[in-house]
């Protein structure tokens, strides 16, 4: 235990470090022509992000703004130069490539831009030099501080906002939670209707006093079976048996969301974030069904792009959409336009 302090204390210093190289200048931050929103959070593992990606999307593309996405593109091939996933009308690459995220987020916001590219500060250039658009979103952008952000936007899980408070080894958070004194706002996400989450906010306020702090349901939208475009009636879906499975970095939310949504879970089976379903997993699945019964499987858009369907054949496979609803959309929107320069004139 104490050696794992002490590396935690190790980390610490690299990373406060880092920081101040960044502050004082010495590290260079590169700022692009378009306004930038980033989106990011303190702990490892996931809060949100995809979904909270898509809704700024969403709602800046109702106003009539053009957006990019910038990406890193976790566990795809890509690990060069700029990757164009989807240039607004096609898509152009595979989850294999790209990451998962950046299919799904390409699928949820047609006429975005999506670019996957390790260095993102680059990949902002890549996309100015070859296209107009009036706004980029950064996608876990909180640590990647080379490139200039024009709202700096921190999500908080509130199932587990701060992953123990301790850093690596030791514990799950990127960062100290002085951190926070970076964003210009924080979401608090998976919230619950009628939930009180006033002390948090007090926490997340302590350390920038005055921050505000939006709320957002996770809600599940609608539902497709795998491979088909036409939502299915919720209501016929309401008490179905099924196997669930997820390879998300929160499945008993999940989990927990399709059991409100009237689903009657029989089995569930989480697997690592991210994880690309061999032909090994996919025969656990249909052999669990077997065994009890189950006609019908369940997962998320995420988990949907990184396993063959036919492989679970005959069983019927429904994938559902996952988005946040906020309570306060209107001040979404005022904060989005007041920090951005090209939105603002």
């Amino acid at each position: 235990m104490r050696l794992l302090f002490l590396v935690a204390k190790l980390y610490e210093a690299g990373v406060r470090l880092r920081n101040h190289l960044y502050s004082v200048g010495l590290l260079r931050v590169r700022q692009l022509r378009q306004p930038v929103i980033s989106v990011g959070n303190l702990t490892m593992g996931g809060t949100g992000k995809t979904p909270t990606v898509i809704a700024l999307g969403q709602v800046l593309q109702a106003s009539g703004y053009s957006v990019s996405v910038l990406l890193r593109g976790y566990k795809g091939r890509n690990q060069g130069g700029p990757l164009l996933v989807s240039d607004g009308k096609a898509l152009l690459s595979r989850s294999r490539i790209a990451g998962d995220e950046a299919l799904v987020i390409a699928r949820s916001l047609p006429g975005a831009l999506v670019v996957v590219a390790k260095d993102r500060a680059q990949a902002g250039a890549w996309v100015e030099s070859r296209f107009a658009v009036d706004a980029h979103l950064l996608d876990d952008g909180f640590q990647h501080l080379k490139i200039y952000r024009d709202l700096n936007l921190l999500l908080v899980d509130v199932t587990n906002p701060f992953a123990g408070g301790r850093l690596p080894p030791a514990g799950r958070l990127r960062e100290p939670l002085q951190a926070i004194n970076r964003a210009d706002a924080v979401i608090l996400t998976r919230v619950q209707s009628g939930g009180n989450y006033q002390a948090l906010i007090q926490i997340v306020q302590r350390y920038k006093p005055g921050i505000p702090c939006l709320l957002a349901r996770q809600q599940l939208v609608s539902a497709v079976e795998f491979g088909q475009k036409k939502s299915l009636d919720m209501g016929s879906l309401k008490g179905t048996s099924a196997l669930a499975f997820a390879g998300i970095a929160n499945p008993f939310q999940f989990f927990n969301s399709l059991q409100d949504w009237g689903f009657q879970l029989s089995y569930k089976m989480s697997f690592p974030d991210h994880h690309r379903y061999t032909p090994r997993d996919l025969n656990r699945i249909k052999e669990k069904c077997l065994e009890r019964g189950i006609e019908t499987v369940v997962t998320t858009e995420k988990d949907a792009e990184n396993f063959e369907a036919s492989r679970l054949d005959p069983l019927r496979v429904v994938v559902v959409k996952i988005a946040f609803e906020f309570d306060d959309l209107e001040g979404l929107r005022k904060l989005l336009y007041s920090k951005m320069r090209v939105l603002a004139q």
